[in-house]
């Protein structure tokens, strides 16, 4: 081949953008820019919590921080072992009783959906809790930081799992009949 030839077919590949190889990706979605917009968004979503935005104003860190904080030192301690009962009580029992009351104050429909859904649902965690224990035993040291993501997940206000729980498998029993109340013969 010529030296010309060759610095043309060169010139040519340095002009044409270059073609993925295989099929087209879709694209992603825009990822968050940085810790800070996560913080924020995570604040944004429990600014109704007036307790949770004392305590970081008086610790001088975004709420979306002391949000993950709880959490991470929630997880870490279930992970060892360590204050199963407490990590549950103030994720399971007091902080959703704290929204409970102020959807009752604020007479809020909306919010009184999720927190009665949650109640529910945590109901029958709370009876069928000894036998998911004996259940997954071997995973023991996640049996605990699993069913506290989950009781976060339900409450959470982006996800409101409860609602998704209660749709699902409460209202198909009652649709299948199991939860009525039995019908009675007049005579």
């Amino acid at each position: 081949m010529s030296e010309e030839k060759v610095q043309q077919i060169d010139s040519n590949i340095e002009n044409k953008p270059a073609q993925p190889l295989g099929p087209k990706r879709p694209q992603k979605e825009p990822q968050l820019e940085n810790l800070d917009e996560i913080f924020k968004r995570i604040s944004d979503d429990f600014s109704d919590v007036a307790p949770l935005q004392q305590i970081a104003q008086k610790f001088n860190v975004n709420p979306g921080q002391l949000i993950l904080g709880i959490i991470f030192v929630a997880f870490t301690l279930t992970i060892f072992g360590a204050g199963n009962l407490l990590v549950k009580i103030l994720i399971g029992i007091l902080y959703p009783a704290y929204m409970s009351v102020q959807c009752v104050k604020q007479k809020d429909n909306a919010k009184s959906k999720i927190w009665l859904s949650y109640w529910v649902i945590y109901l029958l965690m709370f009876l069928l809790d000894r036998v998911m224990w004996f259940a997954f035993h071997d995973l023991l040291q996640l049996y605990f930081p699993i069913k506290n993501m989950t009781l976060i997940w339900m409450y959470y206000p982006k996800t409101r799992g409860a609602i998704i729980i209660f749709d699902k498998l409460v209202l198909q029993l009652n649709k299948l009949g199991i939860l009525e109340k039995p019908k009675q013969k007049h005579e």
